[in-house]
């Protein structure tokens, strides 16, 4: 599969179904959507339909659901007051639907996502008693003895493991010791000398992991599941990212635009359930990233609807507007540092 259009489909459908999700909130609610564009600036192609715009735009760096209400009204005099109608004239629960449409529809595309990949591949499930060797040191014993990637070590010493961290006992006996090994379909054993020199075995190992193949809606239940105790990692991990890189000290828990390019290729070389994979990856960070109660993005939003609830609507239109545009300059410096930390990371420098 060729890269670039591995990137264009899955930026291009994620970003679409943000801002429908956008859409179809305010109009269930009977608010107008003017215009709506894939992409910022000057738009290549513009269509007409249900009194809407639909635009594909020239920069694509996200896309933008124009919903009546949202922005001021101007006097003839074009001073900026407060808009009484569509997005404006909703009652609180409105505002938050449309606002967090988008995310809902990141979500929802993203369970779909993985509920294939579920069908096709199964869902991964541990056996605790059998240790799966992942990689094998160079130079170390576990290479020396002939540990492989992929093998399974069943038993030690004749004695059947209880748990895949037992595999540590090695160390704590020095002397004669014989690993039992399942290797594609056969059963060897491996006999070395533990003699107490060495730190480490020289392996990286966890617990064997086997695929149960579920049916449709099972799997959706289990991408539910995943999803929703894997999100507060990765709130904590864009949160964790995003404070290194202000301070200068950058992590690989925030990706830019190269990383995704560069992770977009890895997934087309390995092939459709890996861009599959991505794509539900991206859906999920963008569920998150957009939730942050930054200026400019959803969360931001949200947060500010939701001071002027408490505070009887004491934020005037031009200051919500000028808190949005530093949010939005915010975001353009931290695409910007994100961008250079991917850029460092890639040459390795």
């Amino acid at each position: 599969m060729n890269t670039a259009v591995v990137l264009i489909l899955i930026l291009g459908v994620s970003i679409f179904i943000h801002e429908l999700g956008h859409y179809l909130a305010a109009r269930l609610q009977g608010v107008r959507v003017p215009a709506f564009s894939i992409g910022f600036g000057p738009p290549l192609l513009r269509m007409r339909w249900a009194g809407t715009e639909w635009r594909l735009s020239l920069i694509p760096l996200g896309g933008y659901a124009e919903i009546e209400g949202m922005a001021p009204d101007f006097t003839p005099e074009g001073k900026p007051i407060p808009p009484r109608h569509g997005f404006a004239g909703l009652a609180l629960p409105g505002k938050v639907l449309i606002l967090v449409g988008g995310v809902i529809m990141n979500l929802l595309l993203a369970w779909f996502l993985m509920a294939w990949v579920y069908t096709a591949q199964g869902i991964p499930k541990p056996v605790e008693t059998h240790a799966q060797v992942i990689s094998v040191v160079e130079g170390s014993l576990a290479q020396e003895i002939g540990l492989r990637p992929g093998d399974l070590i069943v038993a030690i010493d004749g004695r059947p493991l209880q748990h895949y961290t037992d595999l540590n006992e090695v160390k704590s006996r020095t002397g004669p010791h014989t690993l039992t090994v399942e290797r594609q379909g056969e059963t060897i054993e491996i006999r070395f000398v533990w003699d107490g020199t060495r730190d480490k075995l020289g392996v990286r190992y966890g617990p064997e992991v086997v695929y149960e193949r579920p049916g449709f809606v099972r799997a959706f239940v289990t991408a539910v599941d995943t999803s929703l105790r894997f999100l507060p990692e990765m709130l904590r991990s864009f949160t964790r990212g995003l404070a290194g890189l202000l301070v200068g000290s950058p992590s690989n828990e925030l990706v830019g635009p190269v990383g995704i390019v560069n992770l977009a290729g890895e997934a087309a070389k390995a092939g459709l359930m890996a861009v599959v994979q991505l794509a539900a990856l991206i859906n999920l960070s963008l569920a998150v990233f957009n939730l942050l109660p930054i200026p400019g993005l959803d969360g931001g939003r949200l947060l500010l609807v939701f001071l002027n609830a408490v505070s009887g609507g004491r934020i005037r239109p031009e200051h919500e507007a000028l808190i949005n545009f530093i949010g939005f300059v915010f975001l353009i410096l931290l695409m910007v540092l994100v961008t250079f930390q991917d850029v460092q990371r890639l040459f390795g420098s």
